[in-house]
């Protein structure tokens, strides 16, 4: 009895001894699967998030290239835009000032330079802009008052300018690449620097006479003999933007005395009896 009794307790013993060394295995082999699948699932993370910042960039890269070019499309197609481009021409051309007027034949005047010049050099007098809006007739057809005509051509002017401000306000902010707006601005660059000069338009605010070449730099604050605190905040964006591509001195050089053909405004005849 005793050695059957010892016969049945050594396979006992020897499955005793193995069977921790199978557990030891088991755990080991498991510990290694959870560390993998532990890194496996940080890279995964890593990449996905690599891919969403890469997929993000993409998208604001896009919506920053159609929101710029929304706005030079808004500058080059805006009504105040197209009336400057027309009214700083060489050939004198219908400028359709009271697009709110219901009467086709209202809506459109003839501006020389003299009269465009007269008009943005009174923005220098306060007192003289109050007298010439008081002046006004709400009765009499608008086209054909010399105040209420000067008063639409410095709006235009004014939007026009403010168009220039918010670009420049975009290149401080890293909005826009300086470099997208060279061939748009180039144009109005030379456009300016060929502005006449035969023309003589007095200041109502301080009694000196201007070219229209010179009202003009005058006016949007590229006269290189005015300094930076006599500017306006819009004058100063203008001319901080305007300096970016050429030196104000350049619009000096080379003008053109060309005479305009009329020195005073004519209201367009209408279309419909023309």
């Amino acid at each position: 009895m005793a050695a059957v009794t010892t016969v049945l307790f050594q396979p006992a013993v020897a499955q005793a001894v193995v069977l921790p060394t199978v557990s030891i295995a088991q755990a080991q082999s498991s510990s290694i699967f959870d560390m993998s699948e532990t890194h496996l699932t940080a890279i995964s993370i890593v990449l996905s998030t690599i891919g969403g910042a890469a997929v993000y960039m993409v998208n604001e890269s896009w919506k920053r290239r159609q929101y710029i070019e929304e706005k030079i499309k808004d500058f080059e197609t805006s009504p105040e835009t197209i009336n400057v481009r027309k009214m700083l021409s060489a050939e004198l051309q219908c400028i359709e000032l009271f697009p709110f007027v219901d009467k086709a034949m209202e809506r459109f005047v003839i501006v020389d330079d003299r009269l465009w010049a007269a008009a943005i050099l009174a923005c220098k007098c306060n007192h003289t802009l109050q007298e010439e809006y008081d002046g006004i007739d709400r009765e009499t057809p608008l086209y054909l008052q010399e105040p209420a005509v000067k008063s639409c051509i410095r709006d235009n002017f004014n939007r026009f300018l403010h168009h220039l401000q918010h670009f420049e306000k975009m290149i401080q902010a890293g909005a826009l690449d300086k470099e997208k707006l060279r061939s748009y601005l180039y144009p109005w660059f030379e456009t300016i620097k060929q502005i006449g000069t035969s023309e003589s338009v007095k200041c109502p605010a301080t009694k000196q006479q201007y070219t229209q070449h010179t009202a003009l730099l005058e006016y949007m604050g590229l006269l290189d003999t005015v300094l930076d605190d006599q500017l306006s905040i819009v004058q100063r964006d203008v001319r901080a933007l305007v300096t970016r591509y050429r030196s104000l001195s350049s619009f000096l050089e080379g003008r053109s005395s060309t005479p305009q053909a009329t020195s005073k405004h004519v209201p367009c005849p209408d279309p419909g009896t023309a």
